[in-house]
């Protein structure tokens, strides 16, 4: 058998202080292998990457026996390798480009640096993006989520590295594009020899592309399977209990009623372009509506429409009983108690310096709610409806795990005690159990509390899961709408079709 491209011995890693985060990982990636990592948040998948590559903070702790190509991989090795021999895809690629430089001169500085006289438009050609010098002179905020990846996983090629590692690079998309560039990966992996370190929560995508799945469960190795032994039968509990979360249950039935939101002939423009054309749907008080669609095709212009951030027009619209967009601005303040939005990073969305009380309270002081007394006890009963234990109130985000930061979110949400609430890709960010507990938690407050949810997310299974109805966008049109049930199993529209056999392909 020919010896490893990577090596993996006695891995152990911890933070200043604190107590390790790997505790003694070992695993082996052959050349030209895809081996998948697999595990929640905070188990130390992303520590992984970055110990190979040498970007963990200032101050860790490393420990073990790490070797590429059969040589020792050190201090000075790996600086030596990153970014030549080992490269390396983030998830969030907006983040990564730099997003004052056009495309192409990020990618000419990348070749050039490498030694490369290759012309920025074959490195284009290569990752399946338009190689005409249009598309090179843009900047990254005016290409689509998936063009970004593909962008940035030509800039991790251009020194044509050995092993490529991809944290989470399919998350944030939808399932044509993540289809799009798990394709990618897997024609450049077979093109190339390239042993690929495959770190994700979708299971859909590990199963496309992966020969190997190691499963890590609180910085140990749970288990390592071949790909198909791992789905067909489980190689441990936690195996078994990570498939299990991804089995989602068949859509509620349809909830009947009076349109809480009724919407006709909805128009809105961005940046001088139609987004949104000629939208019509009507939702009952206590439903939930999935609204899905491929990157750009207006979903969330749609959440900023009904939310009043963004102005649109229509021949009627009704949300929560009134047209936000007539109401003067003390009634347009009264108004917005009664929508609110859960935003898909929760990072991003609470404030740092705030302890949770702090970002709990906010909403009720900005609309002078009770006194402190009063307050005080809201936050407490809002951290029971989500679940969360009363000591969580004195930590600041940096202190909760992603699920707990989501819940938090939530909770803010619900401080006004709001008609409807907006999901915006609320569980893409999270881990498979992560992502079924909100989704449990969602379906609790919408019956408990009476919410009207519209469930914006390019996660088909959570759709199914949720939302009792589903609305089909494409180019900013609806092309298709019903009961959930009865789309997903016979789509009428060619879009839904694509966007069912995306997934179902994976």
């Amino acid at each position: 058998m020919n010896a490893p491209l990577l090596s993996v011995r006695a891995l152990r890693v911890g933070y200043h202080r604190g107590a390790d985060v790997l505790h003694g990982v070992d695993f082996d990636l052959g050349r030209g292998e895809c081996l998948a990592v697999l595990g929640e948040s905070g188990s130390g998948k992303s520590t992984i990457a970055r110990a190979l590559i040498g970007l963990l903070p200032k101050g860790a702790r490393v420990d073990g026996d790490l070797h590429f190509d059969a040589a020792p991989l050190d201090g000075a090795r790996i600086a030596a390798y990153r970014g030549r021999d080992i490269a390396m895809v983030f998830q969030d690629a907006a983040a990564s480009l730099h997003p004052l430089r056009r495309i192409g001169v990020q990618l000419d500085e990348a070749l050039r640096r490498a030694g490369r006289t290759d012309a920025v438009a074959t490195a284009l050609r290569e990752v399946g993006l338009d190689a005409a010098p249009a598309l090179a002179a843009r900047y990254p905020h005016e290409l689509s989520g998936g063009q970004r990846q593909r962008v940035m996983i030509a800039l991790a090629l251009a020194s044509s590295p050995r092993l490529l590692i991809a944290d989470e690079v399919t998350s944030a998309l939808d399932p044509l594009a993540a289809a799009g560039v798990l394709d990618l990966l897997d024609r450049l992996r077979r093109e190339r020899g390239l042993s690929l370190l495959f770190i994700s929560h979708d299971l859909h995508a590990v199963r496309r592309v992966a020969d190997r799945v190691l499963l890590l469960r609180a910085g140990r190795v749970d288990a390592v399977a071949d790909t198909a032994r791992f789905f067909a039968a489980p190689p441990s509990a936690a195996a078994a209990a990570l498939l299990a979360a991804a089995r989602r249950s068949e859509p509620p039935s349809a909830v009947p009623g009076d349109a809480l939101l009724h919407v006709q002939d909805l128009a809105a423009d961005y940046a001088q372009s139609p987004a949104l054309r000629d939208v019509s749907f009507e939702l009952p008080r206590g439903a939930a509506l999935g609204v899905v669609g491929a990157s750009g095709s207006g979903k969330s212009t749609l959440a900023r429409v009904l939310l009043a951030l963004q102005r649109g027009r229509a021949r009627e619209l009704r949300i929560a009983g009134a047209d936000p967009f007539v109401l003067r601005a003390a009634a347009r303040k009264a108004w917005r108690r009664k929508v609110q939005i859960v935003f898909q990073d929760p990072g991003n969305a609470l404030d740092p310096r705030f302890r949770v009380a702090d970002s709990l309270r906010e909403p009720l002081r900005l609309h002078g709610l009770g006194d402190a007394a009063a307050q005080h006890a809201k936050v407490r009963d809002l951290l029971a409806a989500v679940r969360l234990d009363a000591t969580l109130a004195n930590r600041r985000p940096h202190e909760l795990s992603g699920g707990q930061k989501q819940r938090v979110a939530i909770a803010r949400a619900l401080a006004l005690d709001p008609e409807v609430l907006v999901c915006d890709e609320a569980v893409s960010a999270l881990d498979l159990s992560v992502q079924a507990e909100i989704l449990d938690l969602l379906r609790d407050l919408q019956h408990t509390r009476g919410l009207t949810l519209v469930f914006i997310s390019h996660d088909l299974d959570a759709v199914r899961a949720l939302c009792d109805r589903v609305l089909v966008l494409e180019h900013g049109r609806v092309v298709e709408q019903g009961e959930t049930r009865a789309v997903f199993a016979q789509p009428q529209h060619a879009h839904t079709r694509a966007l069912l056999a995306a997934c179902a392909s994976a």
